[in-house]
C-alpha cells in the first residue's frame, strides 16, 4: 500500500509537470501569435502613416494646383494660411480650408457684396427714374391740354369734381372751364406779346380761373376761383387781344373727348368776361387791367411777369410746350439708359467676381482623405497599443508558465526521492503494483467463493434432513385419515338403510325449496336489471337536461359576445355616417351587462344599424371595390398630410372589421371627421389672420430672430472658449508644455450645413432674402429628415434636435510645446504622454471652463468646484501639479478621495477631514487637519476651529445674537 501510494504521488507529480509543460507550450504559441499580431499592427501603422503622408502630398499638390488657378483672389498671407491650415488638418486646432478661405476673403467678398448692393440700389433708383420719365413722356405725348400749375389759394382737387387724374388741371369741374382752354391769341400779336400776355394772366390768377355759363356764387370754405362778366371797360379790353376758341377745335384730334359743357359756354359769355378787363398802359385807374408787356393790375394788386414763350393759350403754344418737354424727356431717358447699361456692366463684373470667389471656395481641395487617413492611423495606433499590451500579457503568462513548469519538475523529483522511486521506473513499479493488486483481488475472491459454497452445502444438508422428517409425518397423517374415512362411510350406509322413504321425501322437499329459491333469485336478478335500466335512463335524461342548460348558457354567452362585437359599430362617427338617430350610446360600464338579458342600449344600437343597412345588398365584388377605393383614399390622405409639412400622422386600425381612421397631431389622435373640422376651422382662422405675403413676412421675421439667437449664442460660446484657451495657454506644466482648446465645425457636416453655418456666423441683419430662403430650405429639409427618422418623436423635440447648434461644432485640443510648436492632441498622442501630462491635460480644460464661467459671478462669490474621487490613480507629484494648477485658477476645491492631501506649497490653506471607521462600535470618526500653507495642524483636542477664529456656526450671528453672546 505504501508503494502504491508512492506511485500515485509520483504519477500525480508527473501529471502536474506535464500540465505545466502543456501550459508553457500554449503560452509559447500565444506569445508567438501575439508577436505576429504586433508585427502586423506595426506594419499596418506604417502603412497608415504612409497613406497619411500620401494623402497630405496629394492635398498639397491639389492646393498648389488650386493656388495656380485661384491664387490671384488671395493675398500672399492668405495662401500661406491655407498651406498652414492644410498642414494642421486632423489636429485639434485644425480649421477647414473653406473656413480659412472664407476668413481670408471675407473683407474682399463683403466689399464686393456691399458694392453689388449699392449698384443694385443705384440701378433700381435709375430704373425707377427711367420708368417715371418714360411714363411722363408718354403722358405728355398722349395729353392735349397741358394745364398750368394751379394758382395759390386754389387747392380744391378738380380731379375729385369730375376730372380724371391723368388730365390734371386740364379740365374744370362741372360748373366751369379754365380760361386758357376757352381763348386763343389774336393773330396780330407777336410771340413776345403772347408770352408776356400769358405771363401776366398767369401771375394775376386769371389764366386758370373758371368761366361758367352763368355767374356762380362763391361758398365759404371752398378753395376755387371764378371769372365773372363785369361791366365792360371803356377803351381797349382783353377781348381785343384774345378771342374765344373756335368751338370746332374742342372736338378736333388735339382735344379728344372734350366735354359738351365746354362748348356750352358761349362765345358771348367769354367775350363779356374778356371785355371786363382793360388793356391800357396806365395801371393806376383801379380797374382790372392786363398789358401785352406782362404787367397787370387786380384792384390794389399790381405787378408784372414775363416768360420766353406762351405755353397754355392756344393749341400751337401747347403743342410747342409738349414738344419741348418730350425732347427734354428723351434726353433724360438717353442719359438714364446709359447709366443703366453702365450699372448693369458693373453689376455683372461684381457678380462674376463673387462667382469667382464661390467657385474658388468650391474648388478647394478636399481633406477627407487626410481625415480618413488620420482616423485609420489612430485606429492602427490603438490596435498596435492593444496588441503590444496583449503581447506583454502573453510574455508574462509564458514566463509564469515556465516558472510553474520548473516548480512542477522539482516537485516531481522531490516526490520520487521521498518514495524511493526512480522516475524512469515509475511505469514498471506501477505495473508490478497493479499485478500484485490483481493477484490479491483474485485470491480474495476465490476465498470468498469457497466460504460461500461451504455454507451452501451445509444449508442443503440441513434442508434434506428436514424434508425426510416431513415425509414421515405426512405418511402418519395419511394413515389416520384413511381410517376415519372408512369409519364415516360405514356409518352413512347404516343411516341410509335405517331412514328409507322419509328421507326421500325430505330430499324431494329440499330440492323443491332449492328450485323455488333459484326462481326467486332469477326474479330478483330481473328486478335488479330493470332497476339498473331505470337508473341509466334517469341519468341519461339528467345528462340531456344538463347539456341543454349548458348549451343555453353557451348560446347566451355567444349572444353577449356577438353583441359586444357591435361595439366598434356604436362609434358616434359611424352612426352619423349610417344616419342613425341621435342619442344612441354604448354601455359605458361593465355593470350594465350584469343581467341575463342584453342591455337596452345595445338592442337599440343593433336595431338602428339593421334598419340603416336593411336595403344594402353587398356582394363580394362590391366589397372588393369598396376596399380598393378606401385604400386609395387612405394613400391620398397620407400623401396630402405628408405634403402639408406639419406634424400630422394618419393612423388606422381594421382589427375589429371596421377601418377607423385617426390623425395624430400635437393634441393626440383625433377621428378623421373631427380632424377635418379642426383643419377647416384653422384654415378659416388663418385665412382671416394672414395672407400669403404676410405669412412670408412673419416667417422671415421669426427666422431672422432665430438666426440672431443662434448667432448670439455662438458668439458667446466662442468668447467663452477663447477665454478658456487664453487661460489654458497661460498655465504650463512642469515640463513647460501646455494645452489649448478651440471650437471648430464638426467633421460630419456636409457642404450645405457648412454653408448655413457660415450664413449664421454673420449678424442676422445682414441676411438678405436669398440667405433667409437658403436657411429656410435647409432647416425644412432637416426637419423633414428628422421626422422621417423619428416619426413618434414630438415636434418640439424634433425642433430642439435640429436647431441644436452645439452639435454643429466639436472641441479640439492642441498640445503646445515650450518652443511654441503645436500639434493636435489626439487619443493616440495623449496615450504617449507621461502620466502627469495625461492628468494635467485632462484636468486643465475642466479648470479653465470653471474659471471662465465663475468669472461672470460677483467677486465675493465662492469659486467652488466639487471633485469626487479626485486625482484617482495620479501619483504624489502629479497631484501636487494639479493642485497647483487649481490654485493658479483661484478655485475653491471641495474634494473626496483616498489618501488625498492638499499639503502643498502652492495651496495657501486647506481643511482636511480624515474619516476612520470602527468595525466594533459601528461608527465613523472625523479628525480635522488644517494646512496653513507651511505645516499641517491636527485638531486632537477639538479646539482648533476656535483657535483659527471659526464662529462655530454655519451662519453669521445677527447683532442681537452677538449682543446676547457677549
Amino acid at each position: 500500500a505504501a508503494r502504491h501510494e508512492g506511485v500515485r504521488a509520483v504519477r500525480g507529480a508527473q501529471q502536474a509537470a506535464r500540465g505545466a509543460e502543456q501550459t508553457r507550450d500554449l503560452a509559447r504559441v500565444s506569445l508567438d501569435r501575439a508577436q505576429e499580431a504586433v508585427a502586423a499592427a506595426e506594419t499596418a501603422e506604417a502603412a497608415a502613416e504612409s497613406a497619411l503622408r500620401s494623402a497630405r502630398e496629394q492635398a498639397h499638390a491639389a492646393l498648389g494646383q488650386w493656388t495656380g488657378e485661384h491664387g490671384a483672389l488671395l493675398a500672399e498671407a492668405g495662401a500661406d494660411r491655407l498651406a498652414e491650415a492644410l498642414e494642421l488638418i486632423g489636429e485639434t486646432e485644425a480649421v477647414a480650408l473653406a473656413d480659412v478661405f472664407t476668413e481670408a476673403t471675407t473683407p474682399a467678398v463683403q466689399d464686393l457684396r456691399d458694392t453689388l448692393a449699392s449698384l443694385r440700389a443705384q440701378r433700381t433708383d435709375v430704373e425707377r427714374r427711367h420708368a417715371e420719365t418714360k411714363a411722363e413722356r408718354d403722358r405728355i405725348a398722349a395729353e392735349h391740354d397741358d394745364a398750368p400749375p394751379p394758382a395759390r389759394g386754389r387747392t380744391a382737387e378738380r380731379s375729385e369734381m369730375g376730372v380724371s387724374p391723368a388730365e390734371g388741371w386740364g379740365r374744370a369741374p362741372s360748373d366751369g372751364v379754365p380760361l386758357w382752354r376757352l381763348v386763343d391769341f389774336d393773330d396780330e400779336l407777336t410771340d413776345y406779346q403772347r408770352a408776356c400776355l400769358e405771363a401776366a394772366l398767369e401771375a394775376s390768377g386769371l389764366l386758370d380761373a373758371l368761366v361758367a355759363a352763368e355767374d356762380t356764387p362763391v361758398a365759404a370754405g371752398h378753395s376755387e376761383g371764378y371769372l365773372r362778366a363785369g361791366a365792360p371797360v371803356s377803351g381797349p379790353s382783353l377781348a381785343d387781344l384774345l378771342r374765344p376758341e373756335n368751338p370746332d377745335n374742342l372736338g378736333d384730334p388735339e382735344n379728344p373727348g372734350a366735354p359738351e359743357r365746354e362748348a356750352a359756354i358761349s362765345a358771348a359769355r367769354i367775350t363779356a368776361v374778356l371785355r371786363a378787363v382793360a388793356v391800357t398802359g396806365d395801371l393806376d385807374t383801379g380797374t382790372p387791367q392786363i398789358s401785352p408787356d406782362g404787367r397787370y393790375a387786380a384792384g390794389v394788386l399790381v405787378g408784372a411777369h414775363t416768360k420766353e414763350h406762351a405755353e397754355y393759350v392756344g393749341a400751337t403754344a401747347r403743342a410747342r410746350r409738349r414738344a419741348a418737354r418730350i425732347a427734354a424727356c428723351e434726353t433724360l431717358l438717353a442719359e438714364l439708359a446709359a447709366q443703366i447699361d453702365e450699372l448693369a456692366r458693373a453689376q455683372a463684373r461684381m457678380d462674376a467676381a463673387l462667382e469667382a470667389y464661390a467657385a474658388a471656395r468650391a474648388a478647394l481641395p478636399r481633406t477627407t482623405g487626410i481625415t480618413q487617413a488620420l482616423r485609420e492611423l489612430d485606429k492602427t495606433a490603438a490596435r498596435l497599443r492593444a496588441t503590444r499590451d496583449a503581447a506583454d500579457a502573453s510574455q508574462a503568462s509564458y514566463d509564469e508558465s515556465v516558472a510553474a513548469c520548473s516548480v512542477a519538475e522539482r516537485a516531481l523529483r522531490r516526490t520520487a526521492a521521498e518514495h524511493a522511486i526512480e522516475i524512469e521506473r515509475v511505469d514498471a513499479v506501477e505495473t508490478a503494483t497493479r499485478y500484485f493488486e490483481t493477484a490479491v483481488r483474485e485470491l480474495a475472491a476465490r476465498r470468498r467463493e469457497h466460504a460461500r459454497q461451504t455454507e451452501a452445502a451445509q444449508a442443503a444438508a440441513d434442508r434434506l434432513t428436514a424434508a425426510a422428517e416431513d415425509e414421515e409425518a405426512a405418511l402418519d397423517t395419511e394413515r389416520a385419515a384413511r381410517r376415519r374415512h372408512t369409519e364415516e362411510a360405514a356409518g352413512l350406509q347404516a343411516l341410509q338403510e335405517a331412514v328409507g322413504a322419509e328421507a326421500q321425501e325430505v330430499m324431494r322437499q329440499v330440492r323443491e325449496a332449492e328450485d323455488g329459491i333459484d326462481a326467486l333469485a332469477r326474479e330478483v336478478e330481473a328486478a335488479r336489471v330493470a332497476q339498473h335500466t331505470a337508473i341509466a335512463g334517469t341519468a341519461a335524461a339528467e345528462a340531456r337536461r344538463t347539456a341543454a342548460a349548458e348549451a343555453g348558457l353557451v348560446a347566451a354567452a355567444e349572444e353577449r359576445d356577438t353583441a359586444r362585437g357591435l361595439r366598434p359599430y356604436a362609434v358616434r362617427e359611424l352612426l352619423d355616417i349610417l344616419r342613425c338617430a341621435p342619442g344612441l350610446a354604448w354601455p359605458a360600464q361593465e355593470a350594465d351587462w350584469a343581467g341575463e338579458a342584453l342591455p337596452p342600449a345595445v338592442i337599440a344600437v343593433h336595431e338602428a344599424i339593421l334598419s340603416a343597412t336593411r336595403d344594402l345588398t353587398p356582394t363580394e365584388t362590391s366589397l372588393k371595390q369598396s376596399v380598393t377605393r378606401l385604400t386609395k383614399a387612405l394613400d391620398d390622405l397620407q400623401a396630402q398630410l405628408a405634403a402639408a409639412g406639419q406634424d400630422y400622422r394618419p393612423e388606422w386600425d381594421g382589427s375589429d372589421g371596421i377601418i377607423v381612421v385617426r390623425v395624430a397631431d400635437e393634441e393626440g389622435p383625433l377621428p378623421v371627421a373631427t380632424f377635418a373640422q379642426k383643419i377647416s376651422s384653422h384654415r378659416r382662422d388663418q385665412a382671416e389672420l394672414l395672407s400669403e405675403s404676410e405669412q412670408r413676412i412673419l416667417e422671415d421675421a421669426l427666422l431672422t430672430r432665430l438666426a440672431q439667437q443662434i448667432h448670439d449664442r455662438t458668439v458667446d460660446a466662442r468668447d467663452l472658449i477663447r477665454r478658456m484657451n487664453t487661460d489654458m495657454r497661460k498655465r504650463k506644466m512642469s515640463s513647460g508644455t501646455t494645452v489649448g482648446v478651440s471650437w471648430l465645425l464638426a467633421d460630419h457636416l456636409d457642404d450645405e450645413q457648412r454653408a448655413v453655418c457660415a450664413l449664421l456666423d454673420a449678424d442676422a441683419a445682414r441676411l438678405g432674402p436669398d440667405g433667409l430662403a437658403r436657411v429656410r430650405v435647409h432647416f425644412a429639409a432637416q426637419i423633414k429628415t428628422a421626422r422621417a427618422r423619428h416619426r413618434d418623436q414630438p415636434y418640439r423635440e424634433l425642433l430642439a434636435e435640429v436647431l441644436d447648434y452645439r452639435r454643429w461644432r466639436q472641441f479640439a485640443f492642441q498640445l503646445v510645446r515650450p518652443d511654441k510648436t503645436e500639434e493636435r492632441l489626439t487619443r493616440a498622442r495623449h496615450s504617449r504622454l507621461s502620466g502627469g501630462e495625461q492628468s494635467v491635460s485632462l484636468h486643465l480644460p475642466l479648470f479653465a471652463a470653471a474659471h471662465a464661467m465663475l468669472n461672470s459671478a460677483d467677486s465675493h462669490a465662492p469659486r467652488l468646484l466639487a471633485l469626487d474621487e479626485a486625482f484617482a490613480g495620479v501619483d504624489d507629484t502629479g497631484r501636487g501639479e494639479l493642485i497647483s494648477l487649481a490654485a493658479q485658477f483661484d478655485l475653491d476645491l471641495f474634494m473626496t478621495g483616498y489618501d488625498l492631501w492638499a499639503a502643498h506649497a502652492s495651496v495657501s490653506a486647506a481643511a482636511h477631514y480624515d474619516l476612520a471607521h470602527t468595525a466594533v462600535d459601528h461608527t465613523v470618526s472625523a479628525l480635522l487637519l488644517v494646512w496653513d500653507g507651511d505645516r499641517l495642524l491636527a485638531d486632537d483636542t477639538g479646539d482648533l476651529t476656535a483657535a483659527l477664529g471659526s464662529p462655530g456656526t454655519r451662519r453669521v450671528p445677527t447683532p442681537e445674537e452677538a449682543a446676547v453672546v457677549s
